[in-house]
This record gives structure tokens, C-alpha cells and sequence, in this order.
């Protein structure tokens, strides 16, 4: 059996696989809304601290949302300090309120954001530059070595077919 038939077989095997077996995403919602109100300090600070994060995902077109991943890691970087002493503090709502009306918390993670921001905007321009050096460099080292086969070998393997 060759690589490609291969490849087929273990492609459709998966699709088959894909429709059955696995955790119903119903039953996973319904054990998520069950386990709010016991961790409703933690969804408000999540909710509102992300909020970046959900605007980045809602107003991203396109299959791949680069700027949701961009922002949203570093947005949880940025909550997640305050999540960690919540949960290993005092667990209530009335903290996690507290934390939310703090200016050092919310510039803390609404900053990270922004961070996130910064870095989906600049790196496409940077990668750009990069791939064009690259590619002028390799065009500089072909032409190098077209030279000095020409050289060594005269002007008759330069001549088109």
C-alpha cells in the first residue's frame, strides 16, 4: 500500500471515527452551567476582564482569528494574577467586584491587551520585511553561483533550451 492510499485510508477512517463516540457538547454545556453558581466570583472576573478578548473574537473575520489568540493570551496574562488570588483568597463576589472596580486591575489587564494589539499589528509588516530579505538574499547567492558556473563552464549553459 503506498504513502498516498495510506494517507486516504487513515483520512477516511477519521471521518468515520469523527460522528460517533466522544462527549456529547450538550452534556458539557449543561455540567458548565451547573458549576456557575458555584464559581460565579470566578465568571464575573473572567467575563468582564476579557472583554477584550470576546471584542477581538466577535469582530474578527476569517476562518484563522490571529488577533483573538494574540489578544486573548495575553489578556488572561494579565487577569489571570488577580484569578490566582481569588481563588486562593477570599472566593466571593463581593471580591471579585472589588478587584473589578480597581484601576491597577483593570489597566493591568486591559493594557495586556492592548499589548496583544500591538503585536498582531506589527508582526505581519515585520515577517513581511524578514521574507523579503531572505528572498533577496537567496536571489543574490543564485545569482553568485550563476556566475561562477558561467565561469567555469562559459556563456553556453546560460542559453535557454
Amino acid at each position: 500500500m503506498s504513502a498516498v492510499e495510506q494517507a486516504r485510508a487513515a483520512a477516511a477512517a477519521k471521518k468515520a471515527g469523527a460522528g460517533g463516540g466522544g462527549i456529547n457538547k450538550g452534556v458539557v454545556l449543561m455540567v458548565l452551567a451547573a458549576l456557575v453558581p458555584f464559581s460565579l466570583p470566578t465568571v464575573a472576573l473572567v467575563g468582564f476582564g476579557m472583554l477584550p478578548t470576546l471584542a477581538s473574537w466577535a469582530t474578527e473575520k476569517g476562518p484563522n482569528k490571529y488577533a483573538f489568540l494574540c489578544v486573548g493570551g495575553l489578556n488572561f496574562a494579565g487577569v489571570f494574577p488577580y484569578l490566582f488570588t481569588l481563588w486562593f483568597g477570599v472566593h466571593t463576589l463581593d471580591e471579585a467586584l472589588r478587584m473589578l472596580t480597581d484601576p491597577v486591575m483593570l489597566m493591568t489587564a486591559y493594557g495586556c491587551s492592548a499589548i496583544g494589539w500591538g503585536i498582531y499589528a506589527a508582526m505581519p509588516p515585520m515577517v513581511a520585511s524578514y521574507l523579503a530579505a531572505t528572498g533577496q538574499r537567496r536571489v543574490n547567492n543564485l545569482k553568485a553561483a550563476q556566475k561562477k558556473l558561467i565561469e567555469d563552464w562559459g556563456d553556453e549553459v546560460a542559453k535557454k533550451g
